[in-house]
């Protein structure tokens, strides 16, 4: 079936621009009024909105997975909800793309791809408009996280820091902060991006500012007596959201794993060999975005085709994998991780470690 949907995805990729454009002037011509306010400017923010949004729609299909499309458009709905733009703009796009991709494309591709638009439009109008906070201090270790939160967004992380020293002084362990603290933040300041209530420069400020304070944690982290096992962990090539895959590795290396985290944008060569150096239990590869999946899955297939293939076990992560679960074991892999502590609870579990 990646076949086809693959197939499908690089035909919609190759009249993207076209048909980008055409989605646009008929939805202007069906909504003069709507959307006269916004201008020249306005109309070339559409055609690259759309552009994006057939972005999207290839690359959910060409691995296959519906629900990715449904989860972004829903995301999108959020965003352009705060950025003040009507709500009936969303569903009009998707209806002109969804007639368009019918009437240009030939109908092999088009059956493949009108299921999942008809999809998203149908999930639409039950989709909401917000996103529940993701700190709250009816959560784990919430007041802490919530004073975490209020410092970074306050643009002080020094007092972030100090707020987080002040936790381990007190018996907080650092599991708990990773997976109480510093998971839900970055969440957060992504919750808040979306809703427009902080800009791009304050969200890199307050992902920065954790990645500096993660790494003075490392006395902690690297104290502990190491086993025998070793894991790699990195983001595949072109993926540049490395933090999960760093809190993965730091958490394995707390509870006495020996890895090597090789960051962001890896490319699969430079993987393969560092595969080969170090012969690791388990290799742990970020995908944030989805229009990285399609090198995720090679990544996959040519350590499976390597001499670790059978002896290295292959753990994904991001929010791909927690949209659509399925899609990590079609993928080839062996374990999906939610969260730091949770994959490894899997990783131990499935090499048999007590």
């Amino acid at each position: 079936m990646f076949d086809v949907s693959t197939h499908a995805g690089d035909e919609l990729r190759r009249h993207s621009d076209a048909l980008a454009e055409a989605i646009v002037a008929r939805q202007y011509s069906r909504q003069p009024k709507l959307w006269e306010p916004y201008g020249d400017r306005g109309r070339d923010i559409a055609v690259r909105d759309a552009l994006y949004h057939l972005d999207m729609l290839a690359d959910a299909t060409s691995v296959n997975e519906s629900a990715l499309f449904v989860d972004y458009i829903s995301w999108a709905k959020v965003l352009f909800h705060h950025l003040g733009l009507p709500d009936e703009g969303l569903s009009g796009t998707l209806r002109c793309t969804y007639e368009l991709i019918e009437q240009s494309l030939e109908p092999e591709h088009a059956s493949v791809l009108l299921p999942i638009i008809k999809e998203a439009m149908d999930y639409l109008p039950l989709a909401p408009k917000s996103v529940d906070p993701f700190v709250s201090e009816d959560h784990p270790h919430g007041q802490l996280a919530r004073r975490y939160l209020d410092e970074l967004l306050r643009g002080d992380r020094t007092a972030a820091a100090f707020v987080i020293g002040e936790a381990l002084s007190a018996g907080v362990i650092v599991d708990d902060i990773y997976l109480h603290v510093f998971q839900p933040c970055q969440w957060e300041i992504g919750r808040l991006w979306q809703m427009n209530q902080v800009s791009v420069a304050e969200e890199h400020y307050c992902t920065a500012a954790t990645q500096l304070i993660m790494s003075q944690l490392y006395g902690h982290i690297f104290s502990t007596q190491k086993g025998q096992h070793r894991l790699v962990s990195a983001c595949v090539g072109d993926e540049m959201h490395e933090l999960g895959a760093r809190m993965v590795a730091d958490i394995f290396e707390l509870h006495g794993w020996d890895t090597h985290y090789l960051g962001a944008n890896v490319p699969t060569e430079a993987m393969l060999s560092t595969l080969d150096r170090y012969s690791p239990d388990v290799v742990a590869i970020s995908t944030t975005l989805v229009s990285h999946l399609n090198r995720t899955r090679e990544l996959v297939a040519r350590i499976r085709e390597s001499k670790h293939g059978r002896t290295t076990r292959i753990m994904l992560g991001g929010r791909p994998f927690m949209t659509a679960p399925g899609l990590c074991s079609r993928m080839g892999a062996d374990i999906c991780e939610v969260d730091a502590l949770t994959a490894l609870k899997k990783a131990h579990g499935i090499l048999g470690i007590e």
